[in-house]
């Protein structure tokens, strides 16, 4: 069982990893392959002590206005590279008129045992 500096260490690499998000008009689970929005976004996390990767106001643009958002997925790459999951989206889920929507927060957890 891998304790919390452990995790630490593995996260940071996920994290690392993860250099940008797309939005999808629904929460598409493990394929992440369709349903994209608007563009990726060049994101930068932070690890907690115990190894959970959060993200924080992630503004997208280019959206369709009033766009409907159900999920963000994770990747390598501004376009094409690896994808590395995703999570469904939640409270406010629709783009503003003018085609702009911003995630507040987005924690990936790491749990020790």
């Amino acid at each position: 069982m891998l304790n919390d500096a452990a995790l630490v260490i593995a996260a940071g690499a996920v994290d690392t990893a993860i250099t940008h998000m797309q939005l999808h008009s629904t929460n598409v689970g493990g394929s992440w392959g369709s349903g994209s929005v608007g563009s990726r976004v060049a994101v930068n996390g932070s690890v907690d002590a115990d190894g959970d990767i959060s993200w924080t106001n992630v503004a997208f643009t280019g959206l369709t206005a009033n766009q409907a958002i159900g999920g963000v997925s994770y990747w390598s790459a501004s376009s094409g590279g690896t994808n590395y999951g995703g999570s469904a989206t939640s409270g406010d889920a629709t783009a503003n008129s003018a085609g702009e929507y911003t995630l507040t927060s987005v924690t990936e957890n790491s749990t020790a045992t």
